[in-house]
């Protein structure tokens, strides 16, 4: 989902650089708009991502192939290094994004699971200033 995501919003994302020359903008514009554009792309798409490391590889390839498809046909020819640039900010961007994401997510689960004590022997949840187990009465300053 996330290679098509990016495939899909970086190329919608470019369709304003079509018009920026009928509005006589700077020629570094349009450069800082494309880029821009995949940086959003690949941070949209990489929050959907469940790991940062294949949130990177697929944002790439999205932004790879979004970059091909769309400058192919908009704008020929079709540049390598400019189609690996733009996928590579649209990748490092899909990283950072899913970082962030999979960081908050982490630290939910593990505020959850601190509140919760075992007992070694039983296994029932104890509190957590308990000193004994409720169900078996083992003693739980040995075991914890």
């Amino acid at each position: 989902m996330t290679l098509f995501e990016t495939a899909i919003f970086a190329p919608l994302l470019c369709i304003p650089l079509l018009l920026f020359p009928q509005f006589a903008l700077p020629a570094e514009f349009p450069l800082f708009w494309g880029v821009a554009a995949f940086a959003i792309a690949g941070g949209i798409a990489g929050r959907s991502g469940t790991f940062a490391s294949a949130a990177f590889v697929t944002t790439f390839l999205g932004g790879f192939i979004g970059y091909a498809v769309f400058f192919g046909l908009a704008f020929s020819p079709l540049n390598l290094l400019f189609t690996v640039m733009h996928g590579l900010v649209a990748g490092v961007a899909g990283w950072a994004s899913a970082k962030r994401h999979v960081a908050t997510v982490r630290a939910e689960v593990k505020l959850e699971n601190d509140e919760k004590r075992r007992c070694k022997m039983c296994g029932v949840r104890v509190g957590l200033w308990a000193k004994k187990c409720w169900s078996c009465r083992a003693s739980l300053a040995r075991y914890t």
